[in-house]
């Protein structure tokens, strides 16, 4: 398994578990899907989050980009931190119903299954937007 495809599986793991906690538990788990959805945003400019230090002293191999720009895996991170947030965020804050989270499940599912398959629809959209397809280093 890559690191990116680990990366995947854990923020998809934690946002599907995050929701089922909030939905039976308590709605403050809606801030750890939040949290994801931030930092999966934020690793896809700086290339680091806590969850890639560990994956790579388990030693997951990395993909790297032949080309300048950013990678597909890169544009994914961007994509679904931008929808986790926008999906979240305003259910914490009570501006939207709580059905919205049954996008933001969705996207914990995609994420998910991404991981074992290779294919999200989120790598489609990075790759027609312009983002680089990634080779294993």
């Amino acid at each position: 398994m890559t690191l990116n495809a680990a990366l995947r599986l854990m923020a998809g793991s934690a946002v599907t578990l995050s929701l089922v906690l909030s939905y039976y538990h308590s709605p403050l788990w809606l801030w750890l899907t939040a949290f994801v959805g931030l930092n999966l945003l934020q690793s896809a400019f700086t290339r680091w989050c806590p969850a890639i230090t560990l994956f790579r002293k388990l030693g997951l191999k990395e993909e790297t980009c032949d080309s300048q720009g950013m990678t597909v895996n890169q544009g994914v991170h961007i994509i679904a931190g931008l929808l986790i947030l926008a999906t979240v965020l305003p259910v914490i804050f009570a501006v939207m119903p709580q059905t919205l989270l049954i996008l933001t499940l969705i996207i914990g599912i995609s994420l998910l299954q991404s991981a074992f398959t290779g294919w999200c629809p989120a790598m489609l959209v990075a790759r027609l937007l312009g983002f680089k397809p990634a080779r294993s280093a």
